[in-house]
């Protein structure tokens, strides 16, 4: 096992001798093992290791004992521990992302804090053969390219994968030799996410189907993309410098002819690292925006300026394309969509989705009590559909909003809500209503209103799920 390691740390350059290392210890097989082995070689390579455990304090005692095992376990290996407790869940809600989302920036945020101050060239982290199956099968149901298919890199920037190429059934049986006795997240043996849903039901499903190893299949996938996507990357990057005419933190300027005679995918790789250059990130900025930029090139008439997510603009003059960001206010901030009703409601406004799908509780087996007892900040709530036939809308406030809160007799603004539960004046906006008319049906994440609860009366159930994960 260490040689196989060894050998993936050498074919990827990954570590040289004497170089410091940040390693992400959150106490699982994995990085356990990671940690482990790297403490075996470091010693004949020198090596300065620090360990970093975030407690996401999102699983109370169990957390805490992931804690208090990941600092004995750096005791007996003499390995420096920094240790930090993040409230990730109320970091969601300010942020209005997901508790997965919001806990890898901060674990993220924290490597590069601890490796900045430990001047280490390297962050170590965790991520096995089967993380990376999960990843490129996650990538192929949301939709995508051949960046998705290529998974996780080996190595990017200082973030290194030593494990990468290594198995799951191997990381444990390496944890059962040493006898490490790593700590399991409860969370992980639950079907309740995407990731969890994969890696529980839908690979062993494949592989018992097909009598396949779909874990190695892919993995050798995403290697033989990699080299493609590297290849196609580096002729993108000659057109780019050929089309690129200005290019600063606040906008690229580009030579609109040079783009239309490319090929469009090279088009559209070019649009992709523009944004990415200006942003950071690509996130938030989904095929479709894409699209629409192409579309601006061929079609869009001089002057025209499209208005993409987290303020992203496109402008088309008479020769030139610029991709420039404007620094949105809480003000600029400002959308109001009719749900489909089966379907999906996109908000690029603040990177959302709503579903919404129909019950029919006489048609099936269903007990009312199912559908009355969701928690008030759940992102899926059942509402009565009769009650809301004539149309619902998924919006931001506006002045005069009220509603009557589940459990209640009377009616509250919708502004005095706010103030009663401390959300902050500039992140208002950015709060996912659905209303009917001026009355609020459900304030996404904190409250229903009780006039269109589920109750025993109710025929058809109108089932809302909203996601602010892209």
């Amino acid at each position: 096992m260490i040689d196989k390691v060894l050998e993936t740390i050498k074919k990827y350059n990954m570590i040289n001798n004497k170089d410091k290392i940040v390693v992400g210890v959150s106490g699982g097989p994995d990085s356990v093992c990671l940690l482990h082995i790297l403490c075996k070689l470091r010693e004949s390579m020198d090596l300065g290791l620090v360990a970093v455990h975030v407690n996401h304090m999102l699983r109370g005692d169990e957390a805490s004992g992931d804690e208090a095992f990941v600092e004995n376990l750096c005791k007996k290996l003499n390995v420096e521990l920094v240790t930090r407790r993040i409230d990730i869940k109320k970091l969601a809600k300010e942020r209005r992302l997901s508790l997965e989302e919001t806990g890898r920036i901060e674990r993220y945020r924290l490597f590069e804090e601890v490796a900045d101050n430990f001047g280490a060239q390297r962050i170590a982290v965790a991520h096995n053969k089967n993380d990376q199956a999960e990843t490129v099968l996650m990538n192929i149901i949301r939709g995508t390219g051949l960046d998705g298919l290529r998974g996780m890199d080996y190595i990017r920037g200082r973030i290194i994968r030593p494990l990468l190429g290594v198995e799951r059934t191997e990381i444990e049986n390496y944890c059962r030799i040493h006898n490490l006795n790593p700590r399991i997240d409860s969370t992980n043996l639950e079907n309740i996410y995407t990731r969890n849903k994969i890696r529980l039901d839908l690979i062993p499903y494949i592989e018992k189907l097909f009598n396949a190893d779909i874990v190695n299949g892919i993995s050798k996938m995403a290697d033989l993309i990699k080299d493609d996507v590297s290849f196609i990357e580096s002729r993108t990057d000659e057109i780019y410098n050929k089309a690129k005419i200005k290019s600063d933190d606040k906008g690229v300027i580009l030579d609109l002819n040079i783009l239309k005679e490319c090929h469009i995918a090279a088009r559209k790789r070019i649009i992709r690292n523009s944004i990415k250059q200006i942003k950071g990130d690509i996130k938030g900025i989904a095929t479709v925006h894409i699209d629409s930029i192409t579309d601006l090139i061929e079609n869009g008439k001089t002057g025209s300026m499209l208005h993409l997510p987290h303020g992203v603009r496109a402008v088309k003059s008479y020769n030139t394309l610029k991709i420039c960001l404007h620094e949105l206010k809480e003000e600029d901030i400002y959308f109001n969509k009719e749900v489909n009703i089966p379907g999906i409601t996109v908000v690029d406004e603040i990177c959302g989705s709503l579903e919404a799908t129909l019950i029919d509780v006489s048609a099936d087996c269903f007990s009312i009590e199912d559908f009355t007892k969701v928690p008030d900040k759940s992102k899926v709530q059942f509402f009565d559909y009769d009650r809301l036939k004539e149309g619902i809308y998924l919006r931001n406030r506006r002045d005069g909003d009220v509603f009557r809160p589940r459990n209640s007799n009377g009616t509250k603004k919708l502004k005095e809500f706010f103030i009663d539960n401390k959300i902050p004046r500039e992140t208002r906006n950015q709060i996912p209503l659905i209303s009917t008319r001026k009355e609020i049906v459900w304030i996404i994440g904190y409250k229903i209103s009780d006039k269109f609860k589920v109750t025993e009366n109710t025929k058809i159930i109108l089932k809302l799920s909203y996601d602010n994960s892209h």
